[in-house]
């Protein structure tokens, strides 16, 4: 299977079935598994589109997109982070496949076997499969498909080849099929042309205003008097943007964990016991690395690139093995020894030849290297032979030239050989990327530097500092188990209260490390009368260093938000709507009459500003921000008339147009900018179609039971 190791390596695939693929059908019918669905309701993780769908469902999909990430990337194993993404592209994948299947099914939407064997070897290749069977001229292999195809249909049934093969035959299958979904939608689109026309001429109107505005603030607050009964009719009239999604707050105590001070006595003990053994040791590497927090860091060092004062001094004036006392730094502390001394550049030039190694053959790699440094040694010129044999085509191209770097800026034994080297000397070193034919071509000017052997503990909590504060976190929380008594004991103890807002798929409460736990135990129930228990059935959650104990503050369920909830909102609205009307009032009667806007400006005791290309596409006018009250009146306002009051974001405008250009609209001009609509349109559609069918099919997610 060596031509499906070549496909492999050129990764293309994670983004496209893994990473960025929404859509992607990677387990077959996976979840219509029938009846069986219903049986446990205690399995149940969502229901979508009136369809139960099972964990143990969702588990086998994810494991398999876990088996496929791994078989595409070549790793043993997932990090956490990357499990996590898995996981919620799993749940979108299933979310997709379940709304859309629908309306495919209705449509009569299907990609046949003829299609799929056009997009894989017939005329219209799909560019997944021509990126992958793509030749180093850039011309498609049609030959290489049908070998591989040839491969996959005499490999054994289930092996990882094969079913690599059919994920990515689903993955473009699924995605053809949303193309036709889609295209069938963008195609019911019609932008009639006379409505594109005057959009455009709109559009092509640019003007210069003056304006005057009259701040909201410049009212007070207490003088705008808001009954009960206008916000329960503003509710009514505007309840579309009381629209809310569930979420849940909690307000909780953390029980720090922090270092005593015997603690910092016991670390800084265990630091200085060491040092005699520290100066004694000769391998000062291994045993920074056997007993230090950090590893050993190789750079050498001037004086001034030491932070820390002291350490600079003694390294610039002690010798090599010396070993400074205990000193500390931030929670930590240390010993130092002087490891190295030596005379060195800041920076160096240096060219190369990279061989890699072919299967892991380093041995091979540094044959052909050697045999290279013996050509450079008897007069070949290194330009010649890095264009013709380096691997690394970055720097071949420049005869192996890496220009100027500093110490750091390459892999250790690179910058090390090339730091140690003289001018012109050539050298073959071993690195991770394989086998480097070095020469250094120019070298900075020398200074003295050290190398710092540092051994450091990081001052942590004991075991018995730990029990203590669990121990205080567990007795506030078995004599405070009520909400009610929560709040009392916070407030007659003055402790740390905090809260926090969590939707379903919270992941990480900000400072609580790991805190999904909290999130679960608080969607796991329905009371708001005692403090929230763990797994465990234990009132004392743990999360790094701190012991938190909280309790459910509120629910709001998804739908509109209670109008006590948004009272406050409604009443600024309300109040801002009142000030209107009386500034607008003012407007016109001090307007009444007036031969310019400078006049009105004057009786208002307001500044006349001024604002330029203001057109009917305008985001906002500059100095004002965003009034797409101001700007619309402003576009559409005849030269040299004022303007009646406005009422915007901000306060009550009036406008004055002082200079209009309209540019020329053609019929090219026209046919462009429906273009642009049309784009726009059918950009939106592919997500909002989505979007609406999704919020048709009822999603319930209860995943939060289970992760």
């Amino acid at each position: 299977m060596a031509t499906l190791q070549k496909i492999r390596n050129r990764g293309v695939f994670i983004g496209i079935i893994i990473g960025g693929a929404l859509f992607a059908f990677i387990a077959g019918d996976a979840l219509k598994s029938g009846g069986s669905l219903l049986t446990n309701s205690r399995n149940e993780m969502a229901e979508i589109a009136g369809e139960s769908v099972n964990i143990r469902d969702f588990q086998n999909r994810f494991n398999h997109n876990i088996e496929v990430a791994k078989m595409m990337s070549g790793q043993s194993s997932i990090p956490s982070e990357q499990m996590d993404r898995l996981r919620e592209q799993t749940w979108q994948q299933m979310v997709q496949e379940m709304v859309m299947n629908v309306e495919y099914d209705e449509l009569g939407i299907s990609v046949t076997s003829d299609e799929l064997f056009d997009m894989v070897q017939g005329r219209n290749i799909d560019p997944t499969i021509r990126q992958m069977f793509q030749g180093q001229d850039g011309t498609f292999n049609k030959e290489q498909v049908v070998a591989t195809l040839q491969q996959l249909i005499n490999a054994p049934k289930g092996t990882p080849q094969k079913n690599y093969w059919l994920n990515i035959e689903n993955a473009m299958t699924t995605q053809r099929t949303l193309t036709k979904y889609n295209s069938l939608i963008q195609k019911g689109l019609y932008m009639p042309n006379a409505m594109v026309k005057d959009l455009a001429t709109k559009g092509s109107k640019k003007v210069d205003i003056n304006y005057i505005v009259k701040n909201y603030n410049l009212i007070p607050d207490s003088t705008i008097t808001v009954s009960d009964s206008e916000i329960k009719e503003y509710y009514n009239e505007h309840k579309d943007l009381f629209e809310q999604t569930e979420s849940r707050r909690i307000d909780y105590v953390p029980f720090l964990i922090e270092p005593s001070t015997d603690d910092y006595k016991a670390t800084e003990k265990w630091v200085a016991d060491l040092k005699a053994d520290f100066a004694a040791e000769t391998n000062n590497v291994q045993f920074v690395e056997l007993n230090a927090d950090t590893d050993f860091n190789p750079l050498y060092l001037k004086k001034e690139d030491i932070s820390n004062a002291d350490l600079a001094e003694f390294a610039f004036s002690a010798k090599k093995g010396d070993v400074t006392d205990v000193y500390s730094e931030g929670d930590s502390y240390k010993l130092a020894k002087i490891n190295e001394v030596k005379m060195l550049p800041d920076s160096v030039k240096a060219r190369h030849i990279l061989i890699r190694p072919v299967n892991g053959d380093y041995a091979t790699a540094q044959a052909k290297a050697d045999s290279l440094k013996t050509l450079l040694e008897k007069g070949a010129r290194f330009d010649d032979l890095a264009k013709a044999n380096s691997d690394d085509q970055g720097s071949a191209i420049n005869g192996g030239d890496l220009g100027w770097f500093t110490q750091g800026k390459m892999v250790l034994p690179f910058s090390e050989a090339a730091f140690d080297s003289k001018r012109n000397e050539i050298k073959v070193v071993l690195t991770q990327f394989g086998a480097h034919v070095l020469q250094v071509t120019n070298k900075g000017k020398s200074v003295k530097k050290v190398q710092l052997a540092i051994v450091d503990r990081k001052v942590e909590a004991s075991n018995k500092t730990i029990q203590t504060a669990y121990a205080k976190a567990r007795t506030f929380a078995g004599n405070n188990l009520s909400k009610e008594a929560f709040l009392k004991a916070v407030s007659e103890q003055n402790l740390q209260r905090r809260t926090a807002n969590l939707r379903r798929d919270t992941k990480n409460i900000p400072g609580l490390e790991n805190s999904r736990e909290l999130v679960r135990a608080a969607y796991q129930t329905e009371e708001m009368e005692n403090v929230l228990m763990n797994n465990d059935q234990s009132a004392v959650f743990e999360f790094g260093d701190k012991f938190v104990v909280a309790v459910l503050s509120d629910i709001k369920e998804e739908g509109f938000a209670n109008i006590n909830d948004v009272a406050s909102t409604i009443r600024r609205e309300i109040r801002k709507e009142k000030k209107a009307e009386q500034m607008i009032a003012e407007f016109k009667k001090n307007s009444q009459g007036a031969q310019s806007l400078l006049s009105v400006a004057q009786k208002e005791n307001l500044e006349v500003k001024n604002a330029t290309g203001v057109s009917f596409s305008s985001f906002q006018i500059p100095g004002a921000g965003i009034e797409p009250n101001v700007i619309s009146t402003a576009s559409l306002l005849e030269k040299g008339k004022i303007s009646a009051p406005i009422e915007g974001n901000q306060g009550v405008y009036m406008v004055l147009v002082t200079n209009e250009a309209t540019d020329e609209v053609t019929e090219d001009t026209v046919e462009a900018f429906k273009a642009r609509l049309e784009q726009g349109y059918q950009y939106r559609t592919n997500y909002q179609a989505f979007q609406a069918l999704r919020e048709n099919a009822n999603v319930v997610d209860k995943r939060y039971k289970f992760y």
